[in-house]
């Protein structure tokens, strides 16, 4: 903008020298006279400053006017300039130690250089002002408006802290949902955190629920395996030598298939979801009776009524680990020789039922059936640890399922109820 000025004065003279008559003047250079007045910085306003018959700048500003190496018109501050550059465009000139920024152009006649300045230190100084007049208004709002921005922020934020205090007390025994109420937009991160931690209270019971049954379930039959090698360090017969050893084995086996049972069941609660895919109910059955041992297999009858175009969806381990359970307990607790019926059907084209009925060698109680490590006391010489059940409601649930157990003359039948 300054180079501007200068650029528009140097025209404004250039025109004014090519408009004059050169007769009416008779001696070179003609001095225009620049009033000193006092700088007095910001003291005096914009009014009080024009009262003056000049301007405290006019000292900064100078220009001359040349015509064949003479010097024509000058600027009483511009006297002692330095000797004038003839060449267009901008200049540095120092002059008494000060720099000034010059503009100097050749008029259209060819001989005329007319050349405008400025102190550098105004346009400092004029910049400074301009700054100082665009901060000062910012710097008076800013710290009240900084205070408010803070206050607000700090309002805002607040359900947010809440928020992160609650969060940071819970610990894996004090697992309950936060009911803090939290703005409209929080909502959705509250439900988050909720069911986040239901899954982790869920998982923190099973862990524990685990942990207990395993170490009151392995008791007995760590405590039974001590006892029989007790028995067999003390043996001085063959005779007791191989019935302890005998004991052993049958003890170690029994845990073996414990500890099997409960970690399916562990891995099995654990689940949040299954992976999908489409099986041939017939073909997962006769896997499931493949894998039995046959002494079970020779122990009943087996009578297979399933179409042989149902399909059903689900888990194929999953599923089939649950069958092979209900077969297993069909194999041992019905009466020998007697027939063990396995039937399928699919109603309303959307639920398959799949019953498995025997005839029972004792009356179960069915409101119990299903529970956790509870036995006949009928059944107790029968291996087995009464997981079995649990195994099977758990697969039944994780596909959306359900298992009802019926109780008719003796044929006991349990029954799974699995949407397709």
């Amino acid at each position: 903008m300054y180079d501007a000025q200068l650029v528009r004065n140097a025209r404004l003279i250039g025109a004014l020298v090519e408009s004059a008559d050169p007769a009416a003047q008779t001696h070179y250079p003609i001095v225009i006279a620049t009033l000193e007045l006092p700088a007095n910085g910001e003291t005096l306003s914009s009014a009080q400053e024009r009262s003056f018959s000049g301007h405290k700048y006019e000292q900064k500003l100078a220009f001359q006017v040349w015509r064949n190496n003479a010097l024509l018109l000058q600027s009483e501050n511009s006297v002692n300039f330095p000797e004038l550059v003839k060449l267009d465009g901008f200049h540095e000139i120092v002059y008494q130690h000060t720099l000034w920024i010059a503009y100097v152009t050749l008029l259209s006649d060819g001989e005329t250089w007319v050349m405008t300045a400025q102190r550098e230190d105004i346009r400092e100084e004029m910049s400074a002002y301009l700054a100082l007049a665009q901060i000062r208004p910012i710097l008076v709002v800013m710290i009240p408006l900084s205070v408010f921005i803070y206050l607000i922020i700090g309002l805002t934020l607040r359900p947010l802290r809440l928020l992160e205090q609650t969060i940071s007390t819970k610990s894996p025994e004090q697992l309950s949902e936060i009911t803090l109420p939290l703005p409209t937009e929080l909502q959705p991160i509250k439900l988050a955190i909720n069911q986040l931690i239901n899954r982790v209270s869920h998982y923190v019971t099973q862990e524990k629920r685990f942990v207990s049954d395993a170490a009151h379930e392995l008791r007995t039959p760590i405590s039974v395996l001590q006892l029989h090698a007790e028995n067999l360090q003390e043996a001085t017969k063959p005779e007791e030598t191989a019935i302890a050893v005998d004991s052993i084995l049958d003890g170690s086996r029994k845990m073996t298939h414990l500890v099997n049972q409960l970690l399916q069941l562990n891995r099995i609660e654990s689940l949040a979801e299954t992976s999908y895919s489409t099986i041939n109910l017939t073909e997962l059955i006769q896997n499931s009776l493949s894998l039995l041992p046959f002494i079970m297999l020779d122990r009943i009858k087996w009578k297979l009524d399933i179409p042989e175009n149902i399909n059903i969806k689900g888990d194929e381990f999953l599923l089939g680990l649950a069958l092979r359970n209900l077969l297993e307990n069909a194999a041992k607790y019905a009466v020998p020789e007697s027939e063990a019926v396995v039937k399928a059907q699919l109603e309303d084209d959307s639920v398959l039922h799949i019953s498995i009925s025997n005839k029972a060698q004792s009356l179960p109680d069915t409101d119990r059936m299903g529970d956790r490590f509870f036995r006949h006391q009928v059944h107790q010489h029968i291996e087995g640890c009464g997981l079995g059940l649990s195994i099977v409601e758990h697969v039944a649930k994780l596909h959306g399922g359900s298992v009802f157990y019926q109780l008719d003359n003796q044929i006991l039948s349990v029954n799974i109820i699995l949407p397709q």
